[in-house]
């Protein structure tokens, strides 16, 4: 598989390997492709069938018109998957939008693994510390200078500091590949539009989460277990919020990556590979 085409006509890049049920589908971070999950997969596809996709711009894969938010991310998701439930694993924004598909398609989805995934502002509180205090203060000027820093990368079509750093754990043409996807225009456009819609997303997802439960299915959360020290209390809480997030279903399941920092699928592929494989295992027994 490599082209599919989404409800508007548009094509997104679809790499299918392996066989068998049920499928595991990848959604990466924010800008973040198929490659992203380059350690992770061929151990996947032994057991079971495996897709990896580019989102909308990135990649491979035809732009999309208008905001790129959570939901429409979605949109694009529920037409890759169709009518057969698969195992929907999600990284940083990717395991927002996965959540989100998951609390409103829950027939489409029978496991879910969520990898350091992002959290709404509203579930995880900015300590009160003062370094915190002035980080509040600075932060129009932060995201006037993000904006900059977005609009350059727009002009001279360089991949961002996320990419660059994901692309380091890969083989070397691999990383060439990663590296020249991402130097692209419709690359950048797509990495800015998903930054700026990042936060309303979230939003949206903790109110969504007030009313509509995940499904009863097998739900594992992992959190990094390696954080900056200034950041420890802010760890922390994102920590409390993932384990809510998996204690809120029957067979939820909350694991901490030790030795490993936000980029758990470069930094502990094997645990990544172990807990897909044990939602897999259990979503078979299921059935």
């Amino acid at each position: 598989m490599s082209g599919f085409a989404v409800r508007d006509g548009r094509t997104l890049h679809v790499e299918s390997t392996g066989t068998g049920e049920p499928r595991v589908l990848l959604e990466a971070g924010l800008g973040g492709t198929r490659t992203q999950w380059a350690l992770v997969a061929p151990a996947l596809a032994a057991v079971t069938t495996v897709l990896a996709y580019d989102r909308a711009g990135l990649g491979r894969s035809d732009p999309a018109p208008g905001p790129r938010d959570h939901a429409r991310m979605a949109c694009d998701l529920d037409d890759l998957i169709g009518r057969t439930p698969v195992v929907l694993v999600g990284h940083s924004l990717g395991g927002a939008v996965a959540e989100l598909y998951a609390r409103t398609r829950p027939d489409r989805v029978a496991g879910l693994v969520l990898v350091d995934p992002s959290a709404p502002q509203q579930d995880v509180p900015l300590p009160g510390g003062p370094a915190f205090r002035l980080l509040k203060v600075l932060q129009p000027v932060s995201d006037a200078l993000e904006a900059a820093s977005d609009l350059v990368r727009l002009a001279l079509a360089r991949p961002s500091p996320a990419v660059r750093d994901v692309a380091a754990s890969m083989p070397p043409d691999l990383r060439a590949q990663t590296l020249r996807e991402a130097a692209t225009r419709s690359a950048a456009r797509a990495v800015r539009a998903e930054g700026a819609a990042q936060q309303r997303s979230l939003t949206a997802l903790f109110e969504l989460r007030r009313t509509t439960p995940l499904p009863d299915i097998p739900v594992t959360v992992l959190t990094a277990g390696e954080r900056p020290k200034q950041f420890a209390e802010l760890w922390d809480n994102l920590a409390a919020s993932h384990r809510r997030l998996a204690a809120s279903v029957p067979r939820g399941r909350h694991v901490v990556a030790a030795r490993a920092g936000h980029l758990i699928p470069q930094e502990r592929p094997d645990l990544v590979i172990e807990e897909i494989l044990r939602v897999v295992r259990e979503v078979r027994g299921a059935a």
